[in-house]
Formats: C-alpha cells, structure tokens, sequence
C-alpha cells in the first residue's frame, strides 16, 4: 500500500468515526515565482510551490490533554513532504511532545518572504537552529519537554537523535543533539534565550571519493521582541562555534512588522580558523507586502524581495545577490 493510499484511508478513517468528533482538518496552497540575479550570472526564473494539508485534534480531561498534529506538502516539483506528525500530553503545568516537529524560534526573522545570501557555501547564516526540528529522513527523532514555571516564564528542552540523509553529498550518522531555551514575557518585551548542542558522524562524497568525519557543535541564541507604536520589532543575534574545525560564526538580525509589510535586516562573519582562509562576511536586507487578492476571502499575493553582498569570498561564487519575488497564497 502506498504512502498517498494509506493517508487517504487514515483520514477517511477519522472522519467515520466519533472518537476523533474534534479532528479539524485545513489546506492552503503557496505558489512562488522567482527572479535571482547574482553578480556570476544573468537573472535566472523559477517557481515552485506546494499544497500543505493538515489534521489536528486535541482531547481534555480534567486538567490533562492530549493532542496529535499531522500535516504533508504536495510539491510542484511532485514530491512530498511530511511536515508536522507528533503526539503531545500533559497539562497546563508541563508537557511532552515527541515526533516530528518545530521547536521555539530563537532567531525570528518576521516576514522573510525571500531572503537570498550572497557567497554560496562560503559565507554562513546561523540562526541558533541546528536542533530545533524537521531534521531529516528515516529514522531521525525528536522528544521535547515544556514546562510553564509561571504565567510568564517558560522554559523548553528539546533534543534530536538518529541517523538521517543530510543532503546530497552528506551522510550524517549517529546524530545527537540537545536545545535547553527559556521564555519570558511582559508587557513590554518577550525575551528568548537559548543553547544547542549537536554531534554527529559525517561522511562527505567528493567527485566519488567519500571522507569521514566528526561534527561537534555548539552555540546560542537570543532575542527580544517588542512592540512599537504597532510595529513588531525583533532582535537577534547568534553564535556557533564548531569544536572539531574550530570555525565561529556570528550573525545579527534586526526586522519589523508593521500589518501587512515586513522588513530586515541579517549581518553575519564566519572567523575560520586556518590561516589560510580569510574570514568571509554577508549582510542581506530583505522586504515583502501582503495584499488581498481579487476580495476573495483566504487568497493574497506577496511581492517579496531581497539584496545581498559578501566579502572576502573567492571568485568563484557570487558576491551580489539581487532576488525578487510574487508569492500566491490561498487557504481553503
């Protein structure tokens, strides 16, 4: 029985049956059409898009709940893609949640409708999100404990194991990591801070020559956000520093929201180790506007865009990065 087959039973499933009376279902479709123009080449064109569905229910009794979330994307480019699928219990005090899943954001970027860096593989962006969730394939899985200590501070540890494809060329094997965060909110500000862990095996294949390694990670993250005479201001900045290589990156990130229009700003330094290796640098300002599309309730058009420079990059990768984009929205 095949992957579509089996969900379409499950959901048809749910629906016949009235132990699962509170299951909501939704979908929504984005459809992005791009225009990225680098210092190395001329404008290339592209779109790509998906169609997410999701089923959510949620059951209490007395002071304990349970809840379950699944949700996959239909590419355009016909592939598929699991979201969220995980399964959380608890109460008002504490929880767990294990699956597949993202943990809290410490490095919110607001309305980062397109944002492309400039210098390829090497320049970095760390955004404290190394273990924060949807890591991979196969056998990869995340558990997650939530405790509320007050009504204003909360404190999550969320933490990933297994082995998963990392890409195209990177095997990662034996992977661990841990991601302790706390929460705390006032009227005036939310404040974020959290530190993350990650070792793993790597294997890395090399016009067919594969080379085995070891990753040994750590770094943290913090932010605020605040508000502003109704704009939503965020805050950041991040550190990484790589045990095995000894490399460090740093990034700042500063954006607003104000209703339907967004913008930022990211600086990051990558500070290599070997003396033979320059330190590289990227700064990406990125803005993107929302508006209805035609009046018609759930549908809206983004017109996004980002520009970016690096430094200190060699030849051949880009060191300008001009992007533009028209996003489509429909939630149905």
């Amino acid at each position: 029985m095949n992957k579509k087959t089996l969900l379409a039973g499950s959901i048809a499933l749910a629906l016949s049956s009235s132990v699962f009376a509170d299951l909501s279902l939704d979908a929504s479709l984005e459809l992005n059409t791009d225009m990225v123009d680098t210092s190395l080449e001329s404008a290339e064109y592209k779109q790509s898009g998906f169609v997410e569905l999701g089923a959510t229910a949620r059951r209490e009794m007395n002071d304990y709940f349970i809840a379950a979330k699944g949700a996959f994307r239909i590419k355009t480019s016909d592939s598929m893609e699991v979201r969220d699928a995980y399964i959380q219990l608890g109460n008002s005090a504490w929880d767990v949640q294990a699956g597949r899943f993202e943990a809290v954001n410490l490095f919110p970027l607001g309305k980062d409708t397109m944002v492309e860096h400039a210098g390829g593989s090497e320049v970095s962006v760390y955004e404290a999100n190394n273990v924060r969730g949807r890591l991979g394939k196969n056998d990869s899985g995340q558990v997650a404990l939530h405790v509320n200590a007050t009504e204003n501070l909360k404190f999550e540890l969320a933490t990933a194991f297994g082995d998963f494809e990392g890409g195209d060329d990177v095997d990662k094997q034996a992977f661990t990591g841990v991601r302790p965060a706390l929460m705390w909110s006032s009227d005036v500000v939310n404040l974020t801070l959290g530190y993350e862990q990650v070792k793993y095996d790597k294997e890395t294949t090399t016009n067919g020559v594969a080379t085995k390694g070891k990753v040994n990670k750590n770094g943290f993250g913090a932010n605020a956000n605040f508000n502003v005479s109704g704009a939503g201001v965020n805050l950041s900045l991040a550190q990484s520093k790589d045990k095995e290589s000894k490399d460090k990156v740093n990034s700042y990130a500063i954006n607003v929201t104000y209703g339907d229009f967004g913008a930022g700003y990211i600086h990051s330094k990558t500070d290599f180790d070997a003396a033979a290796s320059k330190d590289t640098k990227v700064g990406t300002t990125y803005a993107a506007y929302t508006m209805p599309l035609l009046g018609i309730e759930g549908a809206s058009a983004t017109v996004a865009g980002s520009y970016s420079t690096a430094s200190d990059v060699t030849e051949a990768v880009s060191d300008k990065t001009t992007a533009l984009r028209l996003r489509l929205n429909y939630t149905f």
